[in-house]
C-alpha cells in the first residue's frame, strides 16, 4: 500500500537564511573587487561600457559579476518580500514589518552609492559608505530571518542579565565603528602607513593622530579595544547568544593575526581579503549576538529583606 507525500515547501526563514549567505557571499565578492583594482573596470554605470553585457576581460567581468550578484540579491529581498506579504505574515508577525522597511531604505541607499562609487571614481566617502551600508542590510536580513524563524517555531531561551545586553550593545557599537575605519583605511591606501608592528614605523606604539599614518594608528587603537570587548562579551554571554559571543571572541582573535599579517607581509591580496571577510562576518555575528540578548527574558534579581538576608520567592 503507498502513501501520497505532500511536496515539501521552502520555509520564508530558510530562504531568508540563504539570502543572508548570498548578501554576505556578495560583500567578501566586492572585497574582491576591491583588492584586485577592478573597482573602476566598468567606467560607467549602470551599463558596463555601454552595454548590458561587456566583452569579456578578468577584470571588467569581476566588477560586473559584483554587479549581477547585486541584482539577485535584490530580486531575492523582493521576492521574500512579497512571499511574506501574500501570505499575511507582514502584519500577523511583530516586527517584520519594521525589519522590512528599514531593510528596503538601506538597498535603496546602496544601490545609490554603489553607482556613486563608480562615478566619484572611488572617493573616500563613496567606499566606507559602500561597504557599512552593505554589511547594515545583511544585518537587517539577518533580523528577518531570525523573525520568520521565531514565527515558524517559537524558542524557550535562557534567561540574561542587565550586564550581558550592555556588553553585546557596545560590542554592536563599536565593531560598525571599526568597519568604517577600515573602509576608509582601504580606500586612502593607508594600509601600510605604520609598516611595521606593533610600533608603527619604529619603536613608538602611537606616533602621531594625524594624516594617514593617525589614521592607521586610531584604526589599531580601535581593533584592540573591539577586541577587548568581544572577549569580554563571549564570557558574560549565556544560552543562544553565548554561541554567537563565543563565535565573535574567536572571529576576533583571528581578524588581529591577519591585521598583523597584513603589515608583516606587505598587504598581499589573500590575505587583505580574508581581513575583510572578516570584519563581514564579525559585524553579523554580532548582530546575532545581540539580538539573541534582547530577546531572552531577563534573570530576575532576589529579593533581600532589611537585614540582607535572600528571601526565597513565594
Amino acid at each position: 500500500m503507498s502513501t501520497a507525500t505532500t511536496p515539501s515547501r521552502i520555509a520564508p526563514s530558510s530562504f531568508a537564511f540563504g539570502l543572508v549567505g548570498l548578501t554576505f557571499f556578495l560583500m567578501v565578492f566586492g572585497s574582491t573587487v576591491r583588492v584586485h583594482g577592478a573597482g573602476l573596470a566598468c567606467p560607467d554605470w549602470p551599463l558596463c561600457f555601454g552595454e548590458v553585457v561587456p566583452a569579456y576581460e578578468f577584470k571588467v567581468y569581476l566588477e560586473f559579476g559584483h554587479r549581477v550578484v547585486a541584482g539577485f540579491v535584490s530580486l531575492g529581498f523582493v521576492g521574500l518580500f512579497g512571499w511574506t506579504w501574500r501570505n499575511g505574515m507582514l502584519g500577523r508577525v511583530r516586527g517584520l514589518g519594521m525589519w522590512f522597511a528599514l531593510a528596503a531604505l538601506a538597498l535603496c541607499t546602496q544601490v545609490v552609492l554603489g553607482g556613486l562609487t563608480v562615478l566619484e571614481l572611488l572617493a573616500e566617502w563613496t567606499v566606507a559608505s559602500h561597504l557599512v551600508t552593505g554589511n547594515t542590510f545583511c544585518c537587517l536580513l539577518l533580523m528577518i530571518a531570525l523573525t520568520l524563524r521565531e514565527a515558524e517555531a517559537p524558542r524557550t531561551r535562557t534567561e540574561t542579565t542587565h550586564v550581558a545586553r550592555a556588553v553585546a550593545l557596545v560590542a554592536m557599537v563599536l565593531v560598525p565603528m571599526q568597519v568604517v575605519m577600515g573602509g576608509l583605511v582601504s580606500a586612502s591606501e593607508a594600509g601600510l602607513a605604520c609598516g611595521t608592528w606593533p610600533g608603527c614605523n619604529g619603536d613608538v606604539w602611537f606616533p602621531t593622530f594625524s594624516g594617514l599614518v593617525g589614521l592607521q594608528v586610531m584604526h589599531r587603537i580601535m581593533a584592540y579595544t573591539v577586541a577587548a570587548v568581544l572577549l569580554v562579551n563571549a564570557f558574560v554571554q549565556r544560552g543562544e547568544g553565548r554561541i554567537t559571543a563565543r563565535l565573535t571572541g574567536g572571529l576576533v582573535c583571528v581578524q588581529v593575526a591577519l591585521g598583523v599579517a597584513n603589515v608583516m607581509l606587505q598587504l598581499p591580496a589573500e590575505v587583505t581579503l580574508l581581513h575583510s571577510a572578516g570584519a563581514d562576518a564579525l559585524m553579523l555575528c554580532s548582530a546575532w549576538t545581540l539580538r539573541a540578548v534582547f530577546d531572552a527574558p531577563l534573570a530576575a534579581a532576589p529579593k533581600a529583606s532589611h537585614l540582607g538576608v535572600p528571601v526565597e520567592a513565594k
